[in-house]
C-alpha cells in the first residue's frame, strides 16, 4: 500500500511534505501558544499543519519500510546498509515525534483559547499544554532534520 505511487517510490515523494511542513507547522505551532493574540488568526493553519506533519511523517516512514524491503532486496550489494539503519532508526524516532506533536498540538488548539474567549481550564493549564507543544515541536523538526540529513547520506554517499 505504501510502496509506489504513480510509478515512483512513495517514500521519495512524501518525504517532501515532511521535510517542508513539519518545519513550518512547529513555528506556527509554538507561535500560537507564545502569542496568544495572535491565536484567533492562526487556529486554522496550525490545526490544518500538525495534522498534515503527522500523517505526512506517518506515511513517510511506512513508505520508507516499503522501500527498505526493496533496497535491501534489489540493490543490497551498492547500498550502505549500516547508514540505511541508521536513517530507518531516525524516520522512526521522527514519526513517533511527529504524531505526538500533532495530538498535543490539537489538544492546545482546543484548550489555549484566543484572549477574547474563555480558557475552559484556566492560566496554568494553558502554559502546561503550551511548554508541551514547544517541545514537542522543537523535537519534531530536530528528528525530522537528522532523519533526513540521514537519508539523504545514504542516497548521495559516493556521488558528491
Amino acid at each position: 500500500m505504501f510502496d509506489y505511487i504513480f510509478g515512483l517510490p512513495m517514500h521519495a515523494l512524501v518525504i517532501h511534505a515532511v521535510v517542508v511542513l513539519v518545519p513550518l507547522s512547529a513555528l506556527c505551532a509554538i507561535a500560537y501558544v507564545v502569542r496568544p493574540g495572535w491565536r484567533r488568526v492562526l487556529r486554522w493553519p496550525t490545526a490544518a499543519g500538525a495534522v498534515v506533519s503527522g500523517v505526512s511523517a506517518f506515511v513517510a516512514a511506512e513508505s520508507g519500510e516499503a522501500l527498505q524491503r526493496r533496497v535491501t532486496r534489489v540493490r543490497a550489494g551498492t547500498t550502505d546498509l549500516a547508514m540505511l539503519n541508521d536513517h530507518v532508526q531516525w524516520g522512526d524516532r521522527a514519526r513517533l515525534l511527529c504524531l505526538l506533536f500533532m495530538v498535543l498540538t490539537l489538544v492546545a488548539l482546543w484548550f489555549a483559547r484566543p484572549p477574547e474567549e474563555e480558557s475552559p481550564r484556566g492560566h496554568a493549564f494553558d502554559v502546561l499544554v503550551g511548554t508541551l507543544v514547544v517541545l514537542a515541536a522543537l523535537a519534531a523538526l530536530v528528528t525530522v532534520v537528522l532523519a533526513g540529513h540521514a537519508g539523504s547520506a545514504v542516497v548521495w554517499k559516493g556521488l558528491a
